[in-house]
């Protein structure tokens, strides 16, 4: 008698033990990794990019140099977002499964017009993460998610997916994951960078084939909810030494006779509040290490010249911030969250030019050049 009583208590036990009844083998679904959307005549167009988990599962424990994995594109348009990629699910050979997205890829039509419905769109999608990357581009979405990696590697390994790798010691464009992004897009004051991807076919080949790689090009600038423009990287040159990730900052003077290597720059920004609007004494200082000298300039000239170029660095993107009405630099911050019941919203937003009283620049040379013995 007890033995079949615990018999029976252990096969109770097993039927409320979790299983994998629900579970699905990977090959059963339709993994997306990136989702593009245009926008153009009053419909949306949506984007999937999906990869082959097992083929690239393959690849990573085998040689490169085997065939690259496909990379399949889905492509389906609405009158919403969901309407669209609605459309797209009712005609996909296997479910579309979105927990594996890691990037959202705009088209500039979208950053103009309809931030909005994209921001309700990913709230609104329980699958969809807030540590995804936000990229924006003019060109094709399809071209930009068909783009190579080295060596036949997946699309994994570009910068549509990995650019925190690529983009280390890049500090022109700071790239934000969308959590990034969303936590100051509703604030009064400052700007949001949404960074721009192209596809260059002219600097990389393999076996006299060229290359087609997605590169940053620039940032489609947002302040105020409201899309200002698309940014070239070289007048954004001033936002390294504001980022609070720039550790060491390559910088070439005397028609790159003389590099040096600036390290963690420290800036202030410190507010007069005597006038009728707020204007601004800005503050930068770092070490450098010099790593080449063919002329042998003297320490005193290179710091000199260093500290100008940081300087006219630095102006360039505020004149830039005057043509946008932009404040790209976000000087703005501080004044909105210290000194707000001074000025108005739309003069502690408004930066130019003539909103920069001062800018100092000093640089210490710490060391000369040791060459390998």
């Amino acid at each position: 008698m007890k033995k079949t009583l615990l018999i029976i208590m252990i096969s109770s036990q097993l039927l409320f033990l979790s299983g994998c009844w629900g579970s699905k083998e990977i090959q059963s679904q339709t993994y997306v990794t990136a989702v593009g959307l245009d926008y153009s005549e009053g419909e949306f167009v949506v984007y999937i990019q999906a990869l082959n988990f097992a083929n690239i599962a393959k690849q990573e424990g085998a040689s490169s140099l085997q065939q690259a994995p496909p990379i399949l594109i889905g492509e389906a348009k609405g009158n919403t977002i969901q309407e669209a990629i609605s459309n797209l699910e009712q005609i996909s050979a296997l479910p579309l499964y979105y927990g594996h997205v890691e990037t959202i890829l705009l088209n500039e039509n979208v950053i103009k017009e309809q931030m909005d419905s994209v921001i309700d769109f990913i709230g609104q999608n329980s699958l969809l993460r807030y540590n995804i990357w936000l990229f924006g581009t003019e060109q094709d979405i399809k071209e930009i998610l068909t783009s190579e990696s080295f060596f036949n590697f997946p699309s994994l390994y570009t910068i549509i997916h990995s650019p925190k790798i690529l983009t280390k010691n890049n500090f022109f464009i700071p790239i934000e994951k969308y959590n990034k992004f969303i936590s100051t897009y509703y604030q009064p004051v400052g700007t949001q960078f949404i960074p721009s991807i192209d596809v260059d076919k002219t600097h990389y080949s393999e076996d006299e084939k060229k290359k087609d790689i997605a590169v940053v090009t620039g940032g489609f600038v947002i302040s105020q909810k409201q899309y200002k423009g698309w940014v070239n990287k070289k007048d954004l040159v001033g936002l390294k030494w504001f980022s609070e990730k720039a550790t060491n900052i390559p910088l070439s003077i005397f028609e790159e006779k003389v590099s040096v290597i600036i390290q963690k720059p420290k800036k202030t920004i410190k507010v007069e509040e005597d006038g009728e609007s707020p204007s601004y004494h800005l503050n930068v200082k770092a070490n450098a290490i010099l790593t080449q000298n063919e002329e042998d300039i003297s320490k005193a000239k290179i710091k000199k010249e260093v500290e100008k170029k940081i300087k006219s660095e630095l102006l360039k993107t505020i004149e830039k911030s005057g043509e946008l009405k932009a404040d790209l630099l976000n000087i703005s911050e501080k004044t909105y969250r210290y000194h707000l019941k001074n000025w108005d919203i739309s003069e502690i937003a408004s930066i130019d030019k003539e909103s920069i009283d001062h800018i100092d620049v000093k640089v210490h040379i710490e060391q000369n050049i040791n060459y390998k013995r």
